[in-house]
């Protein structure tokens, strides 16, 4: 029987400096920075075996440079297919903020064996009984639970492949085809006492095969390494006030120069 924890990630008090004034606290779920979220039982629809150990696991054993990650090509080297799966990861502790939080999602593509980028990919978030969802299983695994669809706010590249947000809430690799890469997509949620997310890999005519991977001859991929981190979005009055605290030391600065 799984452990359903129940305590809550709360949002960590932080501090700045200011010039000439001092470190002033910042309270009531202020973060400047990503906490990362911690991730466990992952668990996938299917997760190749030919070759290696591709394991959706393997994606999050912090390790991306070890040449493993989730893959999902079903065949031998000659035959074999890619087609759309789901994977889904358990948080440690249940996240999110009040005021509505921003998740930022990292996607790592370091395998040795070259273009193995995801092509079309859509990230969504449960607050379900962690006891009902993620069995741990590499393949047929239970992905079922109410997801609710992330709102995408940004996406980047670090080696330069297209990422482009659709309507439907998934993102859209195109253009160059680097032969590593890792992507970057700010997601914003109001869900709060969150328990795991879903990544699901989606067919596209405009990928090879499909898709959903860019792999140009079977549309696979090789996820090295998948993480999230969490910033609490501030509420007007804290954005206002930081604002100010930094005007005012900037002002002082001014001053004492003159």
């Amino acid at each position: 029987m799984k452990t359903n924890l129940s305590k809550t990630m709360r949002p960590t008090t932080r501090s700045f400096t200011a010039p000439a004034l001092g470190t002033i606290s910042l309270l009531a779920g202020l973060s400047l920075s990503g906490a990362t979220v911690d991730l466990q039982n992952a668990t996938a629809t299917f997760s190749q075996t030919y070759f290696d150990n591709f394991s959706v696991a393997t994606a999050i054993n912090g390790t991306s440079g070890d040449g493993l990650g989730w893959a999902i090509y079903d065949g031998d080297e000659q035959f074999g297919t890619t087609s759309p799966q789901t994977a889904v990861f358990e948080t440690g502790l249940d996240v999110g903020a009040p005021g509505g939080s921003y998740l930022d999602f990292t996607l790592e593509f370091n395998n040795w064996n070259p273009y193995h980028l995801l092509g079309s990919f859509r990230l969504s978030a449960t607050t379900d009984s962690r006891a009902s969802f993620a069995d741990g299983l590499s393949s047929g695994g239970d992905v079922t639970a109410n997801w609710t669809i992330l709102n995408v706010v940004s996406v980047g590249s670090m080696n330069g492949t297209t990422l482009t947000a659709q309507g439907d809430g998934s993102v859209l690799a195109s253009g160059d085809l680097p032969a590593t890469d890792t992507y970057t997509v700010r997601t914003s949620t109001s869900l709060v006492g969150i328990t795991g997310f879903r990544l699901e890999v989606l067919a596209d005519p405009t990928l090879p095969t499909d898709g959903p991977g860019r792999q140009p001859q079977n549309g696979n991929f090789v996820l090295s390494e998948f993480s999230v981190a969490l910033t609490a979005i501030p509420e007007p009055r804290e954005t206002a006030l930081v604002a100010g605290l930094l005007g005012i030391g900037g002002w002082l600065v001014r001053r004492r120069r003159a």
